[in-house]
């Protein structure tokens, strides 16, 4: 009797640590109550639910997890000497957060790593199979523009041992998807 009580304990003792987790969220919405849904997956050599341990990806699942109250929320980038992501800058709080849902869900344009707002006028035309771009009637070089669509936002998220994300880090290409790439990447398909 001693044996299998002592084999209940030490399996709830490691339930516990093995709850906190480190995954990738694709975020597709906020709720008002403090969660977020997105499509989690596993990130590659942490294991977890999803995970195929060293170096594989899991199918992605829809999840909706809670934020923490005084969730930290930073931009990211990548680490050389760590060889994963950091945090980088101040933290956004929840309502950077939520701008950044926004930005991914309405699309993106920037022009020299400027945003663009209402206010501004972008005219892309083709002549003669060369891609051209102007900005308030301005030409701007058109490997500077990047357009991206509607997506999800790619984050990073650490949750606590009760299932809570405590920190997001917004990662690179945070959003969107498709458009023109931006910086020469982009190809403009033209009717002729």
């Amino acid at each position: 009797m001693k044996r299998y009580l002592l084999g209940a304990i030490a399996s709830f003792m490691l339930v516990g640590f093995v709850l906190a987790e480190e995954f990738t969220l694709q975020i597709t919405a906020i709720g008002e109550d403090g969660s977020v849904t997105g499509k989690k997956v596993a990130i590659p050599g942490k294991g977890g639910k999803g995970g195929k341990g060293a170096g594989g990806f899991g199918k992605a699942e829809e999840v909706t997890v809670k934020l923490a109250k005084d969730v930290k929320v930073h931009k990211s980038k990548f680490d050389m000497e760590t060889k994963g992501l950091i945090a980088e800058g101040d933290d956004l709080k929840m309502s950077g957060l939520k701008a950044a849902i926004m930005q991914a869900q309405n699309g993106n344009v920037t022009v020299a790593g400027k945003t663009l707002t209402d206010k501004d006028a972008l005219e892309l035309t083709v002549r003669d199979g060369k891609p051209a771009a102007k900005l308030n009637g301005k030409e701007v070089p058109f490997s500077d523009v990047s357009v991206k669509g509607k997506g999800p936002l790619n984050t990073r998220v650490t949750t606590n041992d009760d299932g809570v994300v405590t920190t997001v880090l917004l990662t690179q290409g945070g959003g969107g998807g498709g458009g023109f790439g931006g910086k020469g990447k982009g190809k403009a398909k033209t009717d002729k």
